[in-house]
């Protein structure tokens, strides 16, 4: 099915729909919230729905602005949806184990925009998905753009949608540092042009930290980091490292780029202790001509894009606990 048909069912299901649903991945990021976000405001300031909401879990206060007056709900919701719109992943799986049952079994139709690898289409009764994008706000950019009313003119979609979708894309691309196609850098200037404040979005995303992150960076890269021969760079943060700073969700965000500044630095392996579960988070970032992709892929449960991927390990299943990480990177190959 072409795009532009694609767009038409949508709309068709969204003029059906009495009860809309808007999912996204666990632990959301910036693009998670601005795609999701951009989505809400649309369909109740554009499309007129009323019983519109979010589901997903809590937004890390550094980024919590983004969308600002969002309806977010818990699991109950879904079983009353007759329309459910995925954003940011690619199978309900990454959706978190209190949610993905109930996303699963829901007989609402479910629609996924995403921009990740291997989409899983059987799960979705409409799916728009391409990884030449830089973020999954910059899906739902193209899809609202071309939604009847909008047709092309982005000036008449809310600057409450428009900020979503800038906000989404530039903390995906790293403030325009990776991931950017083309259209990319065509999409935010259409949305400066349709008078999106980008310096006050920036200034929200990047300049308004704690002290805490300043000081955690600076010791964790002169104490934790440890640079291979081979070019990886690993950051390791355990719980008691976390707490010791204080730390709060998305506050180390960003962290993981910067040993990539460093000239024989091809990849960024950072894995944290998780608070919440007995598990290692992982980030992965990686210079062109090396695959965070296929390294999250192969070692940590996880996927994404070529320079820019996550995963997990787990404990006891991968790792018998947090002490026992390093033994197992040493045996990562990039």
């Amino acid at each position: 099915m072409e795009t532009a048909e694609k767009i038409r069912v949508l709309s068709s299901l969204i003029d059906a729909s009495q009860r809309i649903v808007i999912s996204t991945h666990t632990h959301p990021d910036g693009d998670a919230l601005g795609s999701s976000a951009a989505l809400y405001h649309y369909l109740r300031s554009v499309r007129g729905k009323e019983c519109v909401s979010v589901v997903r879990e809590p937004a890390p206060e550094t980024i919590a602005f983004i969308g600002g007056d969002v309806l977010v709900l818990g699991p109950e919701a879904i079983a009353a949806a007759d329309l459910i719109i995925s954003t940011d992943y690619n199978g309900f799986s990454r959706a978190g184990q209190a949610l993905e049952l109930e996303l699963r079994e829901s007989r609402a139709k479910k629609v996924l925009i995403d921009h990740h690898l291997n989409p899983q289409e059987s799960e979705f009764d409409l799916v728009f998905s391409r990884a030449e994008v830089s973020s999954a706000s910059e899906m739902v950019y193209e899809i609202l753009r071309q939604m009847p009313g909008i047709d092309g003119d982005t000036a008449r979609l809310p600057l409450s949608v428009l900020d979503c979708l800038m906000a989404g894309m530039t903390t995906d691309t790293n403030n325009f540092a990776n991931s950017v196609f083309p259209s990319t850098l065509e999409m935010a200037g259409d949305l400066m042009a349709a008078g999106v404040d980008r310096e006050a979005i920036v200034a929200q995303l990047y300049n308004r930290y704690r002290p805490n992150r300043v000081k955690a960076i600076a010791h964790i890269l002169s104490n934790n980091m440890i640079i291979r021969p081979d070019g990886l760079a690993i950051l390791i943060v355990t719980k008691e490292l976390w707490h010791r700073f204080g730390l709060m969700e998305g506050e180390l965000e960003g962290m993981v780029n910067i040993p990539l500044t460093i000239d024989e630095v091809k990849v960024c392996l950072y894995l944290r202790e998780s608070t919440e579960q007995p598990e290692m988070r992982v980030s992965i970032r990686s210079k062109r001509g090396w695959s965070a992709a296929a390294m999250a892929a192969r070692y940590f449960h996880g996927g994404g894009h070529q320079q820019a991927a996550g995963g997990k390990l787990l404990i006891p299943e991968d790792i018998p606990d947090a002490a026992s990480a390093a033994a197992f990177v040493e045996k990562v190959e990039i």
